[in-house]
């Protein structure tokens, strides 16, 4: 538990949600993975600095108030090595951009800015020290919205993936950006205390917590009828053969109802590391999912 506790305070374990997140939309699309090699070790990288270099600025400006979060205790024991990270994390992004599409280079480049300037004051110079993040409402739909661009535009754009042709990309999309919004709420739910104290207008701080639960509900239910549809989409237009097996969506539906549970039962009183672990998880999972049960 403490390995898998240090995975997530050094952002290695959200770096390998991103990429297998991605490749979940891959497998959807039915793009071969071997053509997102350096797609993927970007998306680390990437992941990994955006990440690093956040909590670091948080680490530097004593946002970190609870002397015994990991995260704290990480940063103040090993500040040389927190700082090589970021230095390499950021080397390698850079360097790996150079090698995929153009395409895929203004995707990137789209969502890098949202990426970097979520958590910098970029008004501040117009004497307004609001983060984008600060924005009421905004933070979860940024995030919605790089997480599926990053799992399903990328690699197509990475594979010249046909989108004239292939219009079922945007219903996926639109789909993946139902999912992150729906395992995102839960950190709201759980930081709400913290929010309603710094007046950070969240959904959980305007609906409460039940009615925010209640609001994952009918997401999650939204969700599995659109991955439902998306799973007879995907096998038509694969006809004669089968894309998909009925396993993948009975998959994907129980982890929907697993979350579904977490969130209701637990998502207001458990330890963050745990709201990581279980909803970031649930991206490996999903792709684990997708990759065991898709027919060769």
């Amino acid at each position: 538990m403490k390995l898998i506790r240090l995975l997530i305070e050094t952002n290695l374990f959200i770096a390998l949600a991103a990429v297998l997140f991605m490749w979940s939309g891959a497998c959807w699309l039915n793009i071969p993975l071997e053509k997102l090699v350096f797609l993927s070790l970007q998306v680390f990288s990437s992941t990994w600095f955006v990440y690093q270099i956040s909590r670091w600025v948080y680490f530097q400006k004593g946002i970190y108030t609870n002397s015994e979060e990991w995260v704290l205790l990480w940063f103040q024991q090993h500040p040389k090595f927190n700082r090589f990270t970021i230095y390499l994390s950021a080397l390698l992004t850079i360097i790996l951009t150079f090698f995929l599409q153009w395409t895929t280079m203004v995707v990137l480049l789209f969502i890098g800015i949202i990426s970097v300037f979520y958590t910098v004051p970029i008004l501040k110079p117009f004497g307004i020290p609001t983060r984008v993040r600060d924005f009421p409402y905004v933070k979860i739909f940024l995030i919605a919205l790089v997480w599926s661009v990053t799992a399903v535009i990328l690699p197509a754009t990475e594979a010249h993936f046909p989108f004239d042709t292939r219009r079922d990309i945007w219903l996926l999309l639109g789909a993946q950006f139902l999912f992150i919004f729906f395992i995102t709420l839960p950190f709201d739910i759980n930081d709400e205390p913290h929010d309603k104290i710094a007046g950070t207008r969240t959904i959980p701080v305007v609906l409460g917590i039940r009615g925010a639960k209640i609001l994952t509900i009918i997401i999650g239910f939204i969700y599995a009828l659109m991955v439902l549809y998306l799973f007879m989409l995907e096998n038509w237009i694969h006809l004669p053969s089968l894309h998909l097996q009925e396993s993948t969506i009975i998959g994907l539906w129980l982890l929907i109802l697993f979350l579904q549970i977490y969130t209701w039962f637990r998502s207001d009183t458990v330890p963050k590391w745990q709201i990581k672990l279980v909803y970031d998880g649930s991206m490996i999972i999903y792709f684990l999912l997708m990759w065991l049960t898709k027919l060769r």
